[in-house]
C-alpha cells in the first residue's frame, strides 16, 4: 500500500463495475430479522476498520476496534465484579473527565479556567485521540495535503451578544471569542473553471438551507439512464422529475406561512409532535414531502420524521414554520477538519503544549499532537487516550459520605483503578448508565429513555473532479443504494497551506450516510442503523460506494481507475440521539428524561451534547462546563 491510499485495491477489484459490484449490498435480509427485536449489537464484521489516511488522525476514524471491543466487554459484564488483578495505581486527581470529545474538553476548560493552581485534573478518553466526533481524515494526494471532517462540522459566526443572554450562556457566542477563533477566513481562490461554480463551505447547507446559493443537481434513475437535474428550487422544481402534485407539495412546504398553534407555548407543542404529524396531519402536506425530508433530518438530527420531534425541525431551521419565523441562515464555515478545529482550539487553551507551535490560527489548526505532553506527571491537568472506564462509583454505598469517586479503567489490556474528589461524565447515556455503577434508579430509566442513531462519514480522495466539473455542480442529492448527498466543499486556507480548488486537482468528496427505516419505533431504528454499520466490511462499502459514483457521474467522464486517490470510513455507532417527541419539554408536569438525566449524583456530574438534543459544538461544550460547575464544590 502506498502513502496515500488504497488504490492497488480498487485497481484490482472495484473497476470492473459489473456483477460483482452490483452484487455488493448491505445485508438487509440479517436486518429483516431483527426489526421487531433485535438483538444486542455482536463483534463487528471482520476487516471493517480500513484505511485512515495519513498523519495523527490516521489510527483514530470513527469508532476503533480497539473502543467497540472495550464497550462490548461492558455490556457483556466482564467489570461487573472488581478483581485482585486490577492495578491500583495510586493517583488522586480532584476531577477526573471521562471522555474527550467537545464536552469534556468544555469541563476541562472550565477547571483551566477557574481552578486554582493546585488543582489537578485527569481526563480519560476510548479512542487514540480527542475530539470525539470532531475529528478529521487527512489525505497526501498528488503533493496536497487534503483534510476532511469525520463527523461534526460546520458553523456561522455567533453574532455578538449580551452575556446576560441565556442563549449566550449555552451557546457558541460564550466559547467563541474567549477561545480566540477567528471571525474571518481565507478560502483558496477558484482556478481552472472552479470559479464557475458556486460552492458551499460545509457539508450540510447544500442539502437544503443554503441549496440557492450553491450549485447542486437532484439525479434521479439508474443504470446509465440516469439524469442531472440543476438547481432545481431556482426554477420552482419545474426540473424535478417527480409527479406534479409532489412538486406542488414540496413548493407549499418551502412557502408555508400557515400558524397553527398561537405563538405562546409553540415550542412546547411542536414538542408534542412528530415532525411527520406535523407535516401531514397539522399542514396537510404530501407524504411525499416527508419522505423528502426523511434524510435531510437525519443526517442533521439522526432520525427520520416518524421519531423526531417537530420542535427539531423547527429549531434547525427547516421550513414549515414561515408564519413564526425565518431562520437566521449565516453563510456557514466549515474546518478543513470540521469542528476539529473547535476541539483543538479546546486542548490549546487548556493544555498549551499539547499541539505543536504558537498560538496562531494555522498552528492551531494544523500543528502536529504532542502525544508525549497528554499525560505528563505532575502536570496540572493531563489526558489519558485510548483508556475506556469501566466502572465509576462512589467509594462507600452513600455517597454524601464519600470523599471519592473510584475510577476503573481498561487500557493496554490491564484494568487500572484511581481515585479522584469529582467526575465528569462527558460520555454518552449509553455508556453511562452501564458504568456508573451506583446511578440512582431514576437517572438509569432517564437513561434508557434515550436511543441513538448510528451514522456513516465517507470521505474519498480524489485525484481530480473534472466529472463534476462538466456538471457544473459542487454536490448532488439522490436516490441511491449508498447514501443520499455528497459534495465538495469551497477549501479553506489555512496560512500557507491552500489547498488546491480546481477541477483537475485533488478534492475530497464526502459523503454523509444516515441510518433511516421510516415506520419502525426509534430504538429498532437505532439497532438496524448499528447492525448495518458494523456488520459491512470495509471492502464492501468500498464497492458500494465506486457503484453510486459510477451511476452518477460515469456518463460525465468519472473513471473510479484514475480518480479515486482513497477512502476513509468514519463509523460511529451512536452518533446522535433520537429526540423524539416529549424530549425537551415537559408534560403533565413531569420533567422530560434529558433534565432527570442531567441531575449530578453526589461527586459526579452528568454532560454531553445529546442532554441538548440538537448536538453541536457550542452547546456540548457548554454540557461539559455546567456538569463540572455542578460537583466543583464537592473538590
Amino acid at each position: 500500500m502506498g502513502p496515500i491510499t488504497r488504490r492497488d485495491f480498487i485497481n484490482s477489484t472495484l473497476v470492473g463495475a459489473g456483477a460483482s459490484l452490483l452484487s455488493a449490498c448491505a445485508p438487509l435480509e440479517r436486518v429483516e430479522r431483527f426489526q421487531r427485536a433485535p438483538p444486542p449489537l455482536g463483534a463487528p464484521a471482520g476487516d471493517w476498520y480500513g484505511f485512515g489516511g495519513v498523519g495523527d488522525y490516521a489510527a483514530s476514524h470513527g469508532n476503533t476496534p480497539g473502543a467497540v471491543h472495550a464497550a462490548h466487554r461492558i455490556r457483556h459484564g466482564d467489570f461487573d465484579a472488581v478483581r485482585a488483578d486490577w492495578t491500583d495505581t495510586g493517583e488522586v486527581f480532584d476531577t477526573v473527565i471521562v471522555g474527550a470529545g467537545l464536552a469534556g474538553l468544555g469541563a476541562a476548560y472550565e477547571f483551566a479556567t477557574t481552578m486554582p493552581g493546585a488543582a489537578r485534573c485527569l481526563i480519560l478518553d476510548d479512542h487514540p485521540l480527542f475530539g470525539g466526533e470532531s475529528k478529521q481524515n487527512e489525505f497526501s494526494v498528488g503533493g496536497y495535503r487534503l483534510t476532511a471532517p469525520q463527523g461534526s462540522n460546520g458553523f456561522s459566526i455567533p453574532p455578538t451578544a449580551s452575556r446576560d443572554d441565556l442563549a449566550y450562556a449555552v451557546g457558541d457566542a460564550y466559547y467563541y471569542d474567549r477561545l480566540g477563533v477567528p471571525r474571518h477566513f481565507a478560502y483558496s481562490p477558484p482556478t481552472g473553471g472552479a470559479e464557475s461554480i458556486r460552492f458551499g463551505n460545509d457539508n450540510y447547507g447544500f442539502m437544503h438551507w443554503l441549496q440557492d446559493r450553491i450549485d447542486i443537481s437532484h439525479f434521479h434513475g439508474s443504470g446509465g439512464e440516469g439524469r442531472h437535474a440543476r438547481n432545481v428550487w431556482d426554477s420552482d422544481l419545474r426540473d424535478l422529475a417527480v409527479p406534479a402534485r409532489v412538486r406542488r407539495a414540496l413548493l407549499e412546504w418551502s412557502r408555508t406561512r400557515a400558524r397553527p398553534h398561537p405563538r405562546e407555548g409553540l415550542e412546547a407543542w411542536l414538542d408534542t409532535l412528530s415532525c411527520k404529524q406535523y407535516l401531514e396531519d397539522v399542514l396537510g402536506l404530501d407524504p411525499a414531502v416527508t419522505a423528502y425530508v426523511d434524510p435531510i433530518l437525519a443526517a442533521g438530527a439522526g432520525a427520520a420524521s416518524d421519531t423526531t420531534s417537530a420542535y427539531v425541525m423547527y429549531a434547525i431551521g427547516m421550513p414549515g414554520f414561515g408564519g413564526y419565523h425565518t431562520p437566521y441562515l449565516d453563510h456557514r464555515h466549515s474546518f478543513p477538519g470540521g469542528n476539529t478545529g473547535f476541539a483543538r482550539y479546546f486542548l490549546k487553551r487548556t493544555m498549551p503544549r499539547a499541539i505543536a507551535g504558537g498560538d496562531t490560527f494555522e498552528d492551531i489548526l494544523s500543528g502536529a499532537v504532542r502525544f508525549a505532553e497528554l499525560d505528563r506527571p505532575g502536570e496540572r491537568i493531563r489526558m489519558r487516550l485510548s483508556a475506556t472506564v469501566v466502572r465509576v462509583e462512589h467509594e462507600r454505598a452513600d455517597p454524601d459520605a464519600s470523599d471519592h469517586v473510584l475510577v476503573s479503567y481498561v487500557k493496554d489490556g490491564r484494568v487500572y483503578r484511581l481515585h479522584a474528589r469529582s467526575v465528569v461524565m462527558a460520555s454518552g447515556g449509553w455508556v453511562n448508565k452501564h458504568v456508573v455503577r451506583d446511578l440512582p434508579e431514576a437517572s438509569v430509566r432517564a437513561f434508557d429513555a434515550f436511543n441513538h442513531a448510528a451514522f456513516l462519514v465517507a470521505n474519498v480522495a480524489l485525484e481530480n473532479w473534472r466529472f463534476m466539473h462538466r456538471l457544473g455542480i459542487s454536490g448532488c442529492r439522490y436516490d441511491g443504494d449508498f447514501g443520499f448527498a455528497c459534495n465538495l466543499r469551497n477549501p479553506m486556507a489555512v496560512g500557507a497551506d491552500v489547498p488546491p480548488h480546481d477541477p483537475g486537482k485533488p478534492a475530497v468528496l464526502t459523503f454523509y450516510v444516515p441510518f433511516i427505516t421510516p415506520g419502525e419505533p426509534a430504538a429498532v431504528q437505532g439497532n438496524i442503523g448499528r447492525l448495518q454499520l458494523f456488520s459491512t466490511t470495509y471492502a464492501d462499502y468500498e464497492r458500494r460506494i465506486v457503484r453510486q459514483m459510477n451511476e452518477l457521474f460515469a456518463a460525465s467522464g468519472f473513471d473510479a481507475a484514475n480518480d479515486i486517490a482513497g477512502i476513509v470510513l468514519n463509523r460511529w455507532g451512536h452518533a446522535y440521539v433520537m429526540a423524539e417527541p416529549g424530549f425537551f419539554f415537559a408534560r403533565n408536569g413531569e420533567p422530560p428524561a434529558r433534565e432527570i438525566a442531567a441531575r449530578p449524583h453526589g461527586r459526579i456530574g452528568f454532560g454531553h451534547s445529546e442532554l441538548q438534543g440538537m448536538q453541536h459544538w457550542g452547546p456540548a461544550a457548554a454540557e461539559g462546563r455546567r456538569a463540572f460547575n455542578q460537583v466543583r464544590e464537592r473538590i
